[in-house]
């Protein structure tokens, strides 16, 4: 199989713009398919965007591949699934996403599928602010100049203040993979810019809202991880903030066409299956299978790629623990394991994504997507009726509206139980300083869906180093198993659903080369700023 062409095709003009690299298989005169005849079994626990990366890549190589998903739906953190609204039958995300230019796996995984289509162009990012006026930020012209642009169409920064901030920031400019994760982990971002002196307006305009919406607490951040960010959103080339929209709902655009591509490859996938504890062979330390909600899995496994969120991980490392605890090898082996990359892993706090469908629209100079930094818990708001088709079409119909509200750190504000039927109430007095028009014009809610969850990662200073790679089980004597997931640490700058599918791909590559079979190449950004 040969990667999709057009990503190896980089043209971005900048003399310092640092292109992306390829990380090239270890193996490159081996197969690209496991030989006739041969049956290698993969577990894939976990069908999130890790787990389902993972076995794209080898069920494409000839493996057999069984994925287990504890929930009902697909897809993890993207996942989507019908909810009955207002007489209509409508399909609700976990909440808003953007594709990212430096997403370079999931643009080949989007190739591979055929669904580029399913996907818009997002070309302007507006802030509004308390103190500062509205932004719109996108960026034009090659590196360095598209930052510089950015810095003199804004209504807030003198031109010559923003360059000479921005250029007073080495650690951002002059980027260093390696050095910014060893030196700034321990600090958090907001330390790291007292300690830089940062100018107040070019951190609450340029730098506060990027972290307002990493779904962590804002204050605890690491400074290592927010820059590695910084990198990957903004500064590694001119195209690096360019993002895209999906103009269908994800179960459309995305995870059917993939879940029915690897349903061709004769994926196995098995919904409401929850893992609760992994087998090991006591002999080898290997581990072969798993114990589920719904029974004991009589399958042995060659291979299980762990791709489940750190919270379902460490619950069933736990449980697996206390099953072998009388097993004395097995037993040091998953204890050194847990102590070593699992015990000091966190879940970030809880989050809430509110929809609410309105009998009006607001007036057609507000943005379609529009994020707040300076409004917690509301940190954006979508209007979905301009954005997806079944939206879009329902509004035309109705003449109203849908707008989805994302409220990050949701215990720092409100009570963590609240009754959804609370939620609206709790977060509209915010919401009326953001679109007054809502509540002057007497906008009636029809209807609401709201979704709240405590399951994405903490990247709370202090983490990176325990954060387990791909491989670092198997590197500790624990076999058979490797790690996938937007909590995995790489060795390049990575984030959110790019390091999910990144890692996914990854631990396909490490049974790969295990098997004799050639690894799948990646596209990964520099571990290298820009410069100037």
């Amino acid at each position: 199989m040969q990667l999709i062409s057009e990503i190896g095709r980089y043209d971005d003009r900048s003399f310092f713009a640092k292109d992306p690299v390829w990380i090239n298989p270890k193996n490159p005169k081996d197969p690209s398919r496991l030989p006739d005849g041969l049956e290698k079994k993969v577990l894939v626990i976990g069908g999130g965007l890790a787990g389902l990366s993972a076995a794209l890549e080898l069920a494409d190589r000839g493996y057999s591949v069984y994925i287990k998903e504890k929930y009902s739906h697909i897809g993890g953190k993207l996942f989507c699934k019908p909810v009955d609204i207002l007489n209509q039958t409508f399909w609700i995300e976990h909440g808003f996403h953007a594709w990212f230019h430096n997403y370079y796996q999931f643009q080949d995984i989007r190739k591979r599928l055929n669904i580029d289509n399913n996907f818009k162009t997002w070309d302007v990012v507006n802030y509004v602010f308390r103190n500062y006026k509205p932004e719109a930020i996108y960026s034009e012209g090659p590196y360095p100049l598209n930052l510089f642009g950015i810095i003199q169409r804004s209504p807030n920064l003198k031109l010559t203040d923003g360059i000479k901030s921005f250029l007073s920031l080495p650690d951002m400019v002059f980027y260093d993979f390696d050095h910014i994760n060893q030196k700034y982990d321990n600090i958090s971002f907001i330390e790291w810019a007292t300690q830089k002196k940062v100018p107040q307006d070019f951190y609450d305009i340029i730098l506060k809202p990027a972290l307002s919406v990493t779904l962590n607490e804002p204050i605890s951040f690491s400074a290592a991880e927010m820059l590695a960010f910084m990198q990957i959103f903004f500064l590694t080339n001119s195209k690096s903030d360019r993002r895209e929209v999906a103009n269908v709902n994800y179960y459309e655009a995305i995870l059917k066409p993939w879940t029915d591509y690897l349903i061709k490859q004769n994926v196995k996938i098995q919904l409401d299956t929850e893992v609760l504890r992994l087998k090991v062979d006591e002999k080898t330390a290997s581990i072969i299978g798993s114990v589920d909600s719904n029974g004991d899995d009589t399958i042995v496994y060659d291979w299980v790629v762990m791709a489940s969120e750190v919270g379902a991980v460490k619950k069933i490392f736990a449980n697996t623990l206390k099953y072998y605890q009388n097993v004395p090898r097995v037993n040091e082996i998953l204890s050194n394991n847990i102590k070593k990359y699992l015990d000091t892993m966190k879940v970030a706090p809880d989050y809430k994504v509110l929809r609410v469908w309105f009998d009006k629209k607001l007036n057609s100079s507000t943005h379609d997507i529009l994020e707040t930094p300076d409004f917690s818990p509301v940190n954006l708001i979508a209007q979905y009726h301009l954005l997806e088709k079944e939206f879009i079409d329902w509004s035309n119909r109705t003449g109203g509206s849908v707008l989805e509200f994302h409220c990050y750190t949701w215990s720092s504000f409100f009570t963590k139980n609240v009754n959804d039927s609370q939620v609206w109430d709790l977060i509209s007095p915010t919401v009326k300083q953001i679109y007054p028009e809502i509540f002057e014009r007497n906008f009636k809610v029809l209807a609401y869906h709201v979704n709240s969850f405590e399951n994405f990662s903490s990247f709370e200073k202090g983490l990176l180093k325990g954060r387990p790679f791909v491989d670092s089980f198997a590197l500790n004597k624990l076999n058979g198993i490797y790690l996938a997931g937007d909590w995995i640490r790489t060795k390049y700058p990575s984030a959110l659903m790019e390091r999910a599918v990144s890692t996914g791909r990854e631990a396909a590559n490490q049974i790969l080369l295990k098997d004799n079979v050639k690894q799948v190449p990646l596209l990964v950004v520099n571990n290298k700023g820009p410069g100037i």
